[in-house]
């Protein structure tokens, strides 16, 4: 019996069960929607527990009672305060990012947490260092002005500098005046106002040093011997002592001046180490709210799911 094979196929093509779909689901890595609310809680926090530290900071002073701390004590509970405040606001907003990025990732949870504490902590520098953080920037004004003061320090810490090295603006009006009006070369039958200016004039020239130096500081023992008329011996030892104590004042005003650079310097080193320190924390604090938001979302699905 002739049969006409199916048209369809045979049975096994029939009962052959079809291929199953392979579905790809992917998502991407990084939400900065969540990021930017990350970075808006951060500011927030920070902000109100700055104000928190502030007003029990400023609480504490009572100069009726005589029991107002210390300003260093201060400065050491303000800096506290400000490492603590923004370890917890790092870490909020590191976990709000990556919980609301909706990731699963401990890795991508970590990393939001740390971009949040990258843009937090530019957006914050801005601020403080711009007119909009006005009030916020307080610290850093006080800091400018600290820094005007001592550039006004060091300005007046150089003058006896100067004025030790002989070349003060009152010495330099006087040989000025030494030049214009004719004096007589005779010590011995100056006025006291033409032996001054001619001292003055030979002091600049003997402070200057090279060749003709020697015979400035003749011609100024000569005169100092003629008006005190003393020995042209007591005139040079007086001359000597005058010029050690000039030295030693000058040297005295120099190691100052190197005694304070240091001070500064050393200042300076232990505030960007703090910084560094202050920063790190920060950022550590960051990626571990960003792996506490994934944990707990990774627990949540495994409740939710049969």
């Amino acid at each position: 019996m002739y049969t006409t094979p199916h048209r369809f196929g045979d049975r096994a093509s029939l009962t052959r069960p079809p291929p199953r779909a392979v579905i790809f689901i992917t998502h991407r890595r990084i939400s900065w929607a969540a990021i930017f609310g990350g970075v808006v809680l951060v500011v927030a926090v920070q902000l109100l527990l700055s104000l928190l530290g502030a007003g029990i900071g400023l609480g504490t002073v009572n100069t009726n009672l005589g029991s107002t701390p210390t300003a260093s004590s201060l400065g050491i509970g303000a800096g506290v305060w400000w490492v603590v405040s923004s370890c917890i606001a790092l870490g909020l907003g590191g976990y709000v990012a990556a919980w609301l990025a909706g990731i699963e990732i401990r890795l991508d949870g970590m990393l939001h947490g740390l971009i949040t504490w990258g843009i937090a902590t530019l957006l914050t520098i801005y601020l403080l260092t711009s007119a909009i953080g006005g009030i916020i920037g307080g610290g850093f004004s006080a800091l400018g002005g600290i820094a005007s003061a001592a550039g006004s320090g060091v300005k007046e810490a150089a003058k006896p500098i100067a004025q030790a090295a002989g070349v003060s603006p009152e010495m330099l009006q006087q040989q000025a005046l030494a030049y214009l009006q004719p004096t007589n070369p005779d010590p011995a039958k100056m006025s006291p106002q033409d032996a001054q200016k001619e001292i003055a004039s030979n002091l600049a020239i003997y402070v200057k040093g090279g060749s003709e130096a020697p015979t400035a500081k003749e011609r100024i023992i000569n005169i100092m011997a003629a008006q005190m008329q003393i020995s042209h011996d007591d005139a040079a030892k007086r001359f000597d002592d005058a010029e050690a104590k000039l030295k030693q004042t000058r040297d005295q005003t120099v190691q100052t001046a190197k005694d304070a650079a240091d001070a500064s310097a050393a200042a300076a080193s232990k505030t960007s180490f703090a910084a560094f320190g202050n920063l790190l924390l920060g950022a550590l604090f960051a990626a571990i709210g960003g792996s506490l938001a994934v944990q707990r979302r990774l627990l949540v699905s495994n409740r939710v799911t049969p």
